[in-house]
């Protein structure tokens, strides 16, 4: 399975190889309603631990259900009946279908599965399988059978008809054509033309029925049809179940409807408009007016009053063969703008300089937290070490032997002779070394951190976290900081991992070093030469042995071996001073090359473990909006 960061990887790898290739031969274009679904599946697998699952288990179980309707047949348009008990829904039912199909009674609840009546039957079958619709009837069908009845007897099957009214999914109007334009302007008889459409009539179960059942068929239903027709009575019409549970969520849906006011025969004429304009105020205050097909309809079924206005509603509805298309992308539309409520508002990640001064800001905090100053200081303690015996005077260098050395007290700085003796290792055929995983083997003596430290990393994790997701709103300002927090623990083990690698160099000797180590022992040996010719004269002497007088250089005013002598204390006693000298402005130099070292490090573990979870964080909010720009 792709996971959504390994999504991103390819995507970014995709349109560098777009940019890249020339000649490639373009992917097979789609529909636009399948890359949209495509899109929002993938916004689906980018919101994933961000957006609530309930919101996701919704929106791809609708993606689902749109792209098999829209495999399903176009001709045929889906107009549900819906209404609460008593609203006189199955009668109306009837009365559009012209038949007796659906059953109506006093006795609640009356309509307890999905009845259906086709008009067109070719090509509804997969679609009512899909549905799940058992019960069918073919209004057409049955009327042929009729008409056929009645010519053979004696026209008994007139009633069947209706009373001849037209059906519903039939659109009689005047045929185009300019010609045919002028006539009519003339006041002559236009040609007429009759257009239909696969319809789809279902008589819904009461969605306020007290069998659950009944109310859960109802909702699912809901969500399958093209319209969805609300027969609501004079008495219930205001019902907060109706609107709360039912209008208001079939405007966040954007599904097309119409509000059919039946039973209007119970009002008096003077209240039918009354009734009318109180029912559109309701739909305006919920947003349900949008989608809805034409204003509030009043209607009684039984008397007949505005059926046949309801009837050829319908009926354009189906000639124009459009809604089921329309139904869907609306679904889609608002699946999409279901999911952009989870998208962090309009604000951005930080970026750019911003980004970068909190990274470095982050960086200074870790480095003060770490054992990195104290690193620092034991190491350039150790270069100072090392250099002054190189450098220092030879009666006094031995002393600093007897101090342990500061840096490989906490195991540091060993990378040097560790490799070099997995090289003498590899050179000799042995197994399992390896130079490279070596500095890795060398467990620090680094103490642990203290509780201030800990504190002090932890606040500058979150406070980057805080200034990265400043403008980004829930549920995506929670998970930056998640993962900005998701690698916290590891950052410690890091940061002494690379203290470790570190290449300290105080294995390598200094130019400066060999040549103040040359005059040490230059200044040694003129000392021994000169303390060992005063021996000799001063053994013959005692001896009393007559020697010749030693040599004087013109000039000065004491013999060689003495000059000797005195030149080489000088020359050590100086040679080591300025040595000292140069040690110290050497660690200053090393110490602060040392600190870059130590910096960059710091850096590389922040970037591992911060830097890059929250980077890749943005990049998924950034991909999840863009799937939801359909």
């Amino acid at each position: 399975m792709t996971t959504p960061e390994k999504k991103l990887e390819n995507a970014e790898r995709n349109t560098t190889e777009r940019n890249t290739e020339r000649g490639a031969t373009p992917a097979v274009a789609t529909s636009p309603f399948a890359r949209s679904v495509a899109s929002l599946k993938d916004a689906i697998s980018y919101g994933e631990g961000r957006v609530p699952e309930t919101v996701l288990l919704d929106a791809a179980a609708t993606l689902e259900r749109l792209s098999q309707r829209r495999e399903l047949s176009t001709e045929h348009t889906v107009i549900g009946f819906f209404g609460a008990t008593g609203s006189g829904k199955s009668t109306l039912f009837n009365a559009i279908a012209g038949q007796n199909i659906a059953l109506s009674a006093p006795t609640r609840p009356t309509t307890s599965t999905v009845q259906a009546a086709i008009w067109e039957a070719e090509g509804s079958e997969e679609l009512l399988d899909w549905l799940g619709i058992d019960k069918r009837v073919y209004p057409q069908t049955q009327a042929l059978a009729a008409e056929g009845e009645a010519s053979d007897g004696n026209g008994a099957g007139k009633h069947n008809k209706a009373g001849g009214a037209a059906a519903p999914n039939a659109v009689t109007e005047p045929a185009p054509g300019l010609f045919n334009r002028i006539r009519r302007a003339v006041g002559g008889r236009g040609e007429m033309r009759t257009r239909t459409g696969g319809l789809i009539l279902l008589d819904m179960p009461d969605f306020d029925s007290v069998t659950t059942t009944n109310r859960d068929l109802a909702a699912r239903m809901m969500r399958y049809v093209d319209v969805l027709v609300w027969v609501v009575d004079p008495q219930k019409y205001a019902d907060a179940v109706i609107h709360r549970d039912f209008m208001v969520p079939l405007a966040a849906s954007g599904a097309q409807a119409l509000c059919v006011l039946n039973q209007a025969d119970k009002l008096a004429p003077a209240e039918v408009p009354a009734v009318l304009a109180s029912l559109t105020r309701l739909l305006q205050a919920e947003g349900t007016e949008a989608h809805l097909l034409s204003a509030p309809i009043a209607v009684s079924a039984r008397t007949g009053d505005g059926v046949d206005v309801l009837r050829d509603l319908l009926a354009q509805v189906a000639a124009a063969k459009s809604l089921s298309l329309q139904r869907t992308d609306a679904q889609l539309h608002a699946t999409a703008s279901q999911l952009r409520t989870y998208a962090g508002g309009e604000g951005t990640v930080l970026a750019g300089a911003y980004a970068l001064e909190a990274e470095q800001k982050l960086v200074k905090a870790c480095y003060t937290s770490s054992q990195a100053e104290q690193v620092l200081q034991a190491a350039t303690a150790s270069y100072r070490r090392t250099a002054g015996q190189h450098t220092g005077w030879f009666l006094t260098r031995w002393m600093s032997r007897l101090k342990a050395d500061p840096l490989r007290r906490l195991h540091l700085g060993q990378q040097e002779e560790t490799k070099s003796m997995s090289k003498a290792e590899k050179s000799a055929g042995m197994l399992g070394s390896d130079s490279e995983n070596a500095p890795e083997l060398v467990a620090s003596s680094l103490p642990p951190l203290s509780a201030a430290q800990k504190a002090g990393m932890a606040n500058a994790v979150r406070q980057y976290s805080k200034q990265m997701a400043a403008r980004v709103d829930e549920p995506w300002k929670r998970s930056m900081k998640e993962a900005a927090l998701s690698r916290e623990a590891e950052l410690p083990e890091l940061l002494e991992r690379d203290m470790v690698r570190i290449d300290y160099g105080l294995g390598r000797t200094r130019a400066p070093w060999v040549i103040f180590n040359a005059l040490q022992w230059i200044a040694l040996l003129s000392a021994l030469v000169g303390v060992g010719w005063l021996t000799l004269i001063s053994g013959m002497a005692y001896l009393q042995i007559q020697l010749p007088p030693a040599p004087t250089p013109e000039g000065s005013p004491v013999p060689l071996p003495t000059l000797l002598l005195l030149l080489g204390i000088l020359l050590g006693i100086a040679s080591a001073g300025v040595g000292r000298l140069l040690t110290a402005m050497g660690s200053r130099y090393y110490a602060r090359k040392l600190r870059g070292r130590l910096q960059t490090g710091v850096e590389k573990a922040v970037q591992s473990c911060v830097v890059a979870p929250v980077q890749q964080e943005a990049k998924r909010l950034n991909a999840y909006r863009k799937a939801l720009d359909i």
